[in-house]
């Protein structure tokens, strides 16, 4: 099929084959080298078109912008040869930006036939807005996950002067991940650009989408702050599938986006988006960099974005190892050196180079332990210690239940094997695709699991480091790992909504659970490691004999997602975290006949917000818990009471008892594992 790009032409389809429009006589071969295919898009002045170029030897699809009246051809040709152009849709001025991996590069440009002609790389993969339409309304975690890809793309360009000005669900591409090895958000359609030190133009879709468009930019004049507005609305629309007109009250000019939403959204990410889409620009963040300093403490959950079961599937089978990036890569590297300017990107753009020996020393046997002086009483609500203080944000800790040895995951992809006495680094490993969510030992000390943002399990060997098995089988980001106490099987929780079993030493699947409705965002096994435990965006706790694939009793509860779940050391009492910012307390070993239970043992309140993390003390007297915000507090189990508060993060952490000395370690996304010396049981 080709498409006559004649704006006069009355019908535009032809078939192949012809030389000439049937309809008009127009040539169907843009200067004798481009084939149209199809229209994707037009406004006032300008259409866009999928395109093939005849002169490639494989005939690579490209995009063909079309800018339609002679007048505006004349001034953009103008402002093309201008020593001082300040119009991004100046061919030298696209084609600088197009360097970056996230923007489209300029092919060609050229006049022809009284009109202006901009040729630009095809990328492929569905649009923000094709996804909405398929997959409903967006999670917390991927409106994370887009705004740490976006935003650095926005930085670049605005340092080189360039305001995008069409930012919207269309113009946001999630690269096909089937022909790209680290899938990325591109932004396109940048023939609707300007300078931010310019007037806007009435050129290309420069007055962009009225929905998405910031209020200034209507006026005629745009900023560099006008395209954060378009990704504040861009935001608030995928959140909740409402037309932006609709998240505006007129009457009291003000966004009412919040009473649209069908999923709780974290306070945190609320304050950046109202920022966002403030209608005065000077209330607005100045710069893209401005909301990446605020982003750097603040994304939920990584999760494998856009990734679709169909793709997964074709990249487990044609691939040894996933080579998914992801949040989302929430911490792709800036054009800027700060880190605070860095969200999730792969460990390593090349294959070979992310498994590489590692050059920290081995250690055959776990390393000794070293005395500590005892500190004073008064001292328990401050950190014993900083652990780690890294540019790596971590996202979950482990501890070995016989040598002091702490592992924590890492947003880069890596583990961190530390001494807990000493801080020192023994080990750095590296494999995962994306940040590492989760981190288990086994009960003997030499076997450690992780589970990633990539949707792989892998099995270590602690000591050596070496990485034994890689587990494939979930289709999206593996949220907790867990290993049964005799060490012998793993379980491991997603966001595809299951639970998988696994044979540690073998690395064979033999079960897969089935039975939450929404992400399993956390696994436990009961001590006796007959019973599993799990916790999901569902509201709900499960409760399984996992050797049979079955649920035993459902805990129902909770007014918001279930993000922790642990089970005390005598296997009784079950504890769950949730976004409703209180745990609950539930009887493991309950007789009671009804398999869904709607009435816990006790609720613990105090959380100002979402509980992240839950971990029982090795002598089940105490349970430590911790939220979004980065406090962690501490129960007492038999009363219920509140025994302290620690105040030492300033984000959310994941918390891990050490049994050896009863030391709590706490690591953050603030990018610090603490230790903290609590005493325990009557002494407390």
């Amino acid at each position: 099929m080709s498409y006559c790009i004649n704006p006069d032409c009355q019908s535009p389809h032809n078939s192949d084959g012809n030389a000439a429009c049937i309809s008009c006589g127009s040539s169907l071969l843009l200067k004798n080298r481009y084939q149209v295919i199809k229209p994707l898009g037009q406004s006032i002045y300008s259409r866009t078109f999928l395109a093939k170029d005849l002169d490639k030897p494989a005939k690579t699809y490209c995009v063909i912008k079309q800018f339609v009246g002679q007048e505006e051809v004349s001034d953009l040709v103008a402002r093309s040869s201008a020593a001082n152009s300040q119009f991004s849709g100046d061919p030298v001025q696209l084609d600088k930006i197009g360097k970056h991996p996230q923007i489209p590069g300029l092919l060609a440009a050229f006049e022809t036939d009284g009109h202006f002609y901009l040729i630009q790389e095809y990328v492929e993969g569905p649009s923000l807005a094709k996804d909405l339409a398929e997959e409903g309304v967006f999670g917390e975690a991927q409106v994370w996950y887009l705004l740490g890809q976006v935003l650095p793309v926005l930085d670049y360009m605005h340092d080189r002067q360039v305001v995008h000005g069409d930012i919207k669900p269309e113009n946001i591409i999630c690269r096909d991940v089937q022909t790209a090895k680290n899938p990325e958000l591109v932004l396109v359609d940048f023939g609707a650009s300007c300078s931010d030190k310019a007037e806007l133009q009435p050129i290309g879709t420069m007055n962009g989408s009225a929905e998405y468009v910031a209020p200034e930019q209507t006026r005629g004049a745009v900023y560099a702050n006008s395209d954060l507005y378009s990704l504040g609305v861009t935001c608030i629309h995928l959140l909740t599938e409402v037309p932006p007109f609709e998240l505006f009250d007129v009457k009291t000019e003000t966004w009412v986006w919040r009473d649209f939403l069908k999923k709780p959204v974290s306070s945190h990410l609320g304050r950046i988006l109202d920022k966002l889409i403030e209608r005065n620009p000077k209330e607005r963040y100045r710069s893209a960099k401005q909301v990446l300093t605020d982003l750097k403490y603040g994304p939920t959950r990584i999760e494998t974005f856009l990734q679709k079961p169909k793709y997964a599937l074709s990249l487990w089978t044609g691939a040894a190892i996933a080579l998914l990036s992801l949040v989302i890569s929430s911490r792709i590297p800036s054009s800027t050196p700060e880190r605070a300017f860095e969200l999730p990107s792969p460990v390593s753009n090349n294959l070979d180079e992310s498994f590489k020996p590692q050059k920290p020393t081995n250690f055959d046997s776990p390393p000794t332990l070293e005395p500590l002086p005892e500190i004073p009483r008064g001292n328990i609500d401050r950190p014993l210690r900083t652990l780690a203080n890294t540019s790596n944000n971590v996202w979950s800790v482990a501890v070995s239940p016989n040598s002091p040895i702490v592992a924590s995951g890492g947003m880069d992809g890596t583990i961190e094997i530390l001494h807990s006495r000493t801080g020192k680094t023994l080990r750095t490993m590296s494999g995962h695709y994306g940040a590492v969510l989760s981190v288990a030992i086994s009960s003997d000390g030499k076997t450690l699991v992780t589970g990633g943002s990539d949707g792989t399990v892998k099995i270590w060997n602690l000591y050596s480091g070496a990485l034994e098995h890689t587990l494939y089988g979930h289709q999206k980001a593996v949220f907790s790992v867990a290993i049964s106490a005799d060490g012998r099987t793993i379980a491991s929780g997603s966001k595809d909504k299951t639970i998988k079993i696994w044979d540690n030493s073998s690395g064979v699947h033999s079960e897969t659970l089935y039975g939450h409705l929404d992400e399993v965002q956390s696994v436990a096994f009961s001590p006796n490691g007959q019973t599993l435990v799990s916790g999901s965006s569902d509201g709900t706790v499960k409760v399984w004999s996992w050797r049979y694939g079955a649920p035993v009793k459902t805990f129902k509860g909770h007014d918001g997602p279930v993000w922790a779940v642990a089970v005390s050391p005598d296997g009784q009492t079950v504890a769950s975290g949730s976004w409703d910012n209180t745990i609950k307390l539930w009887d493991l070993n309950s007789s009671e006949y009804r398999r869904v239970s709607f009435w816990a043992r006790r609720t613990l309140v105090g959380h100002s917000e979402k509980v992240q993390s839950l971990a029982f003390s090795p002598d089940g007297s105490t349970l430590a818990s911790g939220d979004f915000s980065g406090t962690i507090k501490l129960w007492n189990l038999n009363t219920g009471n509140m025994k302290g508060t620690l105040k030492g993060h300033n984000s959310l952490v994941d918390l891990a008892f050490d049994p050896l000395s009863h030391n709590l370690i706490s690591g953050s996304f603030d990018d610090t594992i603490k230790v903290w010396r609590l005493p325990f049981g009557d002494r407390f």
